[in-house]
């Protein structure tokens, strides 16, 4: 965790001190008024609905300092404050100089699907060896990086950082705070694109993480798109970088899937004469472990290390869990979707083991113009690879539902849907549970498991 004197962190952030002893050294940095501890240093943001500012005197009355905003109005008498021009900015500018003291292997990682498993497999190959920290859940973005950063101990060797965007410049600016040794994009999807316009913008948007990338760094892409390799081909490379590509087609291919109720195993030849097992059932599992062995691999770290990391990864849930159900099975890929993850997710359904094999799957969000088409194009492809039941609920996913083929329904609640589904608990089924983060098709799960 940060600690470092105020006068210290005025310095960084270009402040001015009032009402604090220079001397006074915070541990810690916090945009949350509720979790300030004596010593703290809390960052208002100013958001849409509640202004941090307003928090000053519960702040003070717990121990913290804060950073002020000077286009705010009068500082609250007694306030310990540092005045700085903007609070987003000065966090990063805090995070950018305690980054520097640390002096960690630094690792980035982005892409419109993957990059939280690809970072948790990154922690537990690294952390069998080396002091490692990584983003906690999705706290990817122009806040949630630099507060990761600041949770780093001083000591800490390794640093994995999830980088988040949804408009061009944003993965630039967090690469300004955080310069790269190992840049990592795992896939490019739809996700955006109302934003972007394009998946070719979205390749080239995720592409900005070179931006920082050091001398003899490492750049790691999952070439499977067009638009990928485009936007690769555009990038004005250092010749001191390793360019590895891996995915179809690649050196690094993921192959001789081998699927269970507990997992997967795949083959990589290209780096190991033995199949990987990973916890999780879902196919896209086996291309972001081979992206972090790819990152293990660069920084050196022993081959024979690889397989128990691998095995006994601590993915974060709701991406491609696997839950066994009575004589059933449900597969939990309910954090997200696009459609590139759907289909792949719906491919991966077909491939458990089960007498039925039944998608549930409810809206895709953030696709622009082209949504209905999109969803429509789910149930048809969900049609074409054998999916014998389709379960959808959500205004969008009506779409899946049309274009769908064969046995099917459209729930208006999740209730009724829930109560639907445990009618195949006993059936030997595999379900797949699929749906936008918004969504929260994650209560759909928990409604079967209920009381099992």
């Amino acid at each position: 965790m940060i600690k470092m004197q105020v006068s210290q962190v005025a310095q960084v952030v270009s402040g001015t001190l009032v009402h604090i002893d220079p001397d006074f050294e915070i541990c810690g940095v916090v945009t949350d008024s509720r979790v300030v501890q004596a010593g703290m240093l809390f960052a208002p943001i100013v958001g849409a609905r509640v202004d941090g500012h307003d928090f000053a005197l519960q702040v003070m009355d717990q121990g913290g300092v804060m950073f002020w905003q000077k286009d705010h109005a009068h500082i609250p008498e007694g306030t310990r404050a540092i005045v700085v021009d903007n609070v987003v900015d000065a966090l990063g500018q805090l995070a950018s100089a305690w980054l520097k003291q640390m002096n960690p292997l630094t690792i980035g990682i982005t892409g419109s699907n993957g990059k939280t498993s690809t970072k948790d497999f990154c922690a537990d190959l690294f952390g069998s060896t080396w002091k490692t920290w990584k983003t906690q859940g999705n706290r990817n973005s122009e806040i949630g990086l630099p507060l990761t950063i600041f949770e780093a101990d001083l000591d800490t060797e390794v640093l994995i950082l999830e980088m988040g965007m949804e408009n061009k410049g944003e993965i630039e600016y967090l690469c300004s705070i955080a310069p790269l040794d190992i840049a990592v994009i795992t896939s490019i999807g739809s996700a955006h694109m109302e934003n972007l316009g394009s998946k070719l913008n979205i390749a080239r948007a995720k592409c900005e993480i070179v931006s920082s990338l050091k001398p003899n760094g490492t750049f790691i892409y999952h070439a499977a798109s067009e638009e990928i390799q485009q936007a690769v081909r555009e990038l004005t490379m250092d010749p001191t970088w390793a360019v590895i590509p891996y995915g179809p087609h690649t050196e690094y291919e993921p192959k001789d899937l081998g699927f269970s109720r507990k997992g997967l195993t795949f083959m990589l030849d290209a780096l190991a004469s033995q199949p990987f097992f990973i916890p999780s059932v879902n196919m896209v599992q086996a291309d972001n472990a081979t992206a972090a062995l790819l990152v293990a691999k660069a920084a050196k770290i022993p081959e024979e290390y690889w397989y128990v990391a691998l095995s006994n990864a601590h993915l974060t849930p709701m991406r491609g869990d696997i839950h066994a159900w009575h004589n059933s099975c449900i597969f939990d890929d309910t954090y997200k979707s696009n459609p590139e993850a759907c289909q792949r997710a719906i491919e991966t359904l077909i491939k458990i083991p089960a007498d039925l094999h039944i998608a549930v799957l409810s809206d895709m969000l953030d696709l622009g113009e082209q949504e209905n088409e999109l969803h429509a194009q789910i149930g048809r492809f969900a049609s074409e690879v054998g999916v014998d039941i389709l379960y959808t609920w959500g205004e969008l996913s009506k779409h899946t539902h049309d274009a769908f083929t064969k046995q099917k329904k459209h729930f208006e609640s999740k209730e009724d849907m829930i109560r639907e589904l445990k009618t195949f608990a006993n059936q030997n089924s595999a379900i797949l549970v699929k749906g936008s983060r918004a969504m929260k098709m994650d209560s759909v799960v928990q409604g079967c498991l209920e009381g099992e």
